[in-house]
């Protein structure tokens, strides 16, 4: 919900003498009740979420997501009198539409538990336009949120590495996998402000984000990052500079092509970024002929995850050529929710072809739509973490990730209220009265508009 949103309010009744408010005009302006509900759900979640991992009993994720469902569910309800924006209609579109449209649309079953996750981030992604949430590096609840990330990349860095990948080059925490543990450290980034966090703080945090990702081992989300970082930066030169820094990334990025097609990663060390450059070159041509790919041979002589990038462009091409082949209609909304990772063996590594497959044309449109919003009505400061997430997603299912993305949702949503917003809020009487002398009108009759 965008800052300008125009709240009206009943008009003053002259018999009682008092605004009708609703509960949130009665308990706060600024959202940081909100902040707090949200920060305890996640406290809970987290808590769930880590004795799931050392007692081996994932149900318990389930069960603190139903706990931040909940304390989402009684805040809306709260907060349904807010003008709705285009990203509520699109996500309550997205939960309703889809998969009804997709009952009649296709003969596939749809997983209860994909409908599930997908009906749950449309309801945070609603949840978070309804909210009004203060920017989250200005909210009281910034250090317990930051507190909560830290204890979880310390555990998972330390005493719970979780599984081995890749040789034992790769570990992913207390998460399933290492990409799941390599967007955590993204939400440290909402918590910079940039207006009193000194430059240490600043420099810790991001240090923190790579040194999570060199753990991890994550090629796709190593790339975002970068790419994301250099937005952020050139956002912040001033504008007689900026020509010189396209100059240069367009200069670069002719020099990267023009070594990697001369073989310039041999001259590189050897890692398993290089290794898959490799392997890229000597089999792309196999993906786009789609003849059989050995995976196992390529990794035997380069080392493992060395096929893994080329082992995703087959995927992707799979899927794609699945596609193709279904219905019309199965083809505008969706072959069916769950459908690629029991059709294809394994979900296709890529969000946006993940979402023409399950939920097709309108699906993806939709979140397209709701994210575009989402992304550019976030606080400059912090959008190119919402491209960073954006970008690696094409490498990566990161939608299943529901405490990441419950989160990250929140914190790109949050914009605060507008001074006007608060005072009508907190001193109804107060601003009516300075309205109603600007208007020439008296205190009573009609609304106000803030």
């Amino acid at each position: 919900m965008t800052e300008n949103t125009i709240l009206t309010m009943p008009a003053l009744a002259p018999a009682h003498g008092s605004i009708g408010r609703s509960i949130w005009q009665l308990r706060n302006a600024s959202g940081e009740t909100v902040w707090t509900w949200i920060a305890w759900a996640f406290a809970a979640y987290w808590a769930l979420f880590m004795a799931g991992a050392f007692l081996e009993r994932r149900q318990l994720n389930t069960v603190g997501g139903v706990v931040i469902l909940g304390v989402l569910a009684w805040t809306i309800l709260e907060r349904l009198w807010i003008r709705l924006d285009a990203v509520v209609f699109a996500s309550l579109a997205a939960a309703v539409f889809i998969p009804v449209m997709q009952i009649f649309a296709s003969s596939e079953p749809v997983s209860p538990e994909a409908l599930f996750k997908h009906v749950s981030l449309c309801l945070v992604m609603a949840a978070s336009r309804l909210f009004c949430l203060p920017v989250a590096s200005t909210s009281k609840m910034r250090w317990p949120l930051a507190a909560q990330i830290l204890v979880i990349l310390l555990i998972s860095v330390t005493i719970h590495r979780g599984s081995s990948w890749d040789g034992g080059t790769r570990h992913s925490g207390l998460f399933e996998i290492p990409n799941n543990l390599a967007l955590i450290p993204f939400l440290l980034l909402f918590l910079i402000d940039l207006s009193r966090d000194g430059l240490m703080l600043r420099v810790a945090a991001h240090a923190i984000v790579v040194a999570v990702l060199a753990f991890t081992g994550t090629s796709g989300a190593m790339i975002a990052y970068g790419i994301g970082l250099a937005i952020h930066l050139h956002a912040l030169l001033p504008r007689p500079w900026r020509l010189l820094a396209y100059t240069f990334a367009v200069v670069g990025g002719l020099a990267a092509v023009t070594f990697l097609a001369a073989d310039g990663e041999k001259l590189l060390p050897e890692t398993r970024l290089t290794n898959q450059i490799s392997v890229m070159r000597a089999e792309f041509k196999n993906v786009v002929q789609g003849n059989d790919i050995s995976y196992y041979e390529q990794e035997k002589v380069l080392g493992p995850g060395s096929s893994s990038a080329i082992w995703r462009l087959a995927h992707w091409r799979q899927t794609i050529a699945v596609y193709i082949d279904s219905t019309p209609a199965q083809q505008i909304f969706g072959i069916g929710l769950g459908s690629s990772a029991r059709l294809l063996g394994k979900l296709p590594h890529n969000e946006y072809l993940r979402l023409l497959f399950e939920q097709g044309v309108m699906g993806l449109l939709l979140f397209l739509f709701a994210w575009q919003r989402i992304i550019m009505t976030a606080p400059p400061g912090v959008r190119y973490i919402g491209i960073i997430v954006a970008i690696y997603s094409f490498s990566e299912n990161n939608l299943d990730n529901f405490p990441f993305m419950a989160l990250f949702i929140f914190f790109l949503s949050a914009r605060g209220v507008t001074d006007a917003f608060k005072t009508g809020i907190q001193h109804p009487l107060t601003a009516r009265w300075k309205r109603g002398r600007s208007a020439g009108m008296g205190l009573h009759g009609g609304s106000m508009a803030l």
